[in-house]
């Protein structure tokens, strides 16, 4: 694996190691859009390199889901329920920056010791996508609004992708396909159940979920 694409992984993880400090959920939906243009940036070089047409594909379908469909959606989102207030996390920001550095020191090492076991050009690859899951799995945790949670599902599924492109040549496209619908209609169904939420009990946190589905 090339420098270049190192690179644009690594900033991949820095944007998710962002993200667990932020308080603003305006802030972390254009930290998920920068992850997002970087994930696509990242197959088309990868395309450009091995010139396959599955990678093309997967850019093509990548790039209008991800860079175009769902950030008019989360913005959209966030205009209706006028999502602006702070939203602050469970943990201590200090705590969340040892907690971060900690789960990617843990994924570099272990992608090390896989490296011994099983070598593979693209292991670096492999171990900054496994610290971005860890620290996507970190924002779940941690997050107490609805909509960041979302949001730490969508790092998760990058976090997918940057598997299989660095793991392989790419997923097949008709694979692609199916994944990109499936997010759409998360995203879709997220957005109802999140419309509800705030017009019953006129807040986001994530304990409503529970009375909600009582009433349902």
């Amino acid at each position: 694996m090339s420098n270049w694409l190192l690179f644009l992984i690594g900033i991949m993880v820095l944007c998710s190691s962002l993200m667990v400090i932020q308080t603003h959920i305006t802030t972390v939906i254009k930290l998920l859009i920068l992850q997002n243009v970087l994930l696509t940036s990242y197959l088309l070089t990868n395309a450009i390199q091995t010139s396959s047409t599955t990678l093309w594909l997967t850019f093509t379908i990548t790039c209008v889901v991800k860079v175009i469909v769902l950030p008019w959606l989360l913005w959209h989102l966030t205009r209706f329920l006028q999502l602006s207030s702070r939203i602050e996390p469970i943990v201590n920001r200090p705590t969340l920056l040892i907690l971060t550095i900690a789960l990617v020191l843990f994924a570099l090492i272990l992608g090390q010791n896989i490296a011994i076991i099983l070598p593979h050009p693209s292991i670096a690859g492999f171990s900054l996508a496994l610290a971005n899951a860890f620290i996507a799995l970190l924002l779940i945790i941690v997050r107490r609004k609805t909509v960041t949670q979302i949001i730490s599902l969508l790092v998760l599924e990058n976090s997918i992708f940057i598997f299989a492109a660095a793991l392989s040549t790419g997923f097949p496209w008709l694979i692609e396909v199916g994944m990109s619908f499936d997010i759409l209609m998360g995203v879709m169904i997220f957005m109802l159940f999140l419309l509800r939420i705030q017009r019953e009990y006129g807040s986001l946190q994530v304990q409503h979920v529970e009375k909600l589905k009582e009433r349902l």
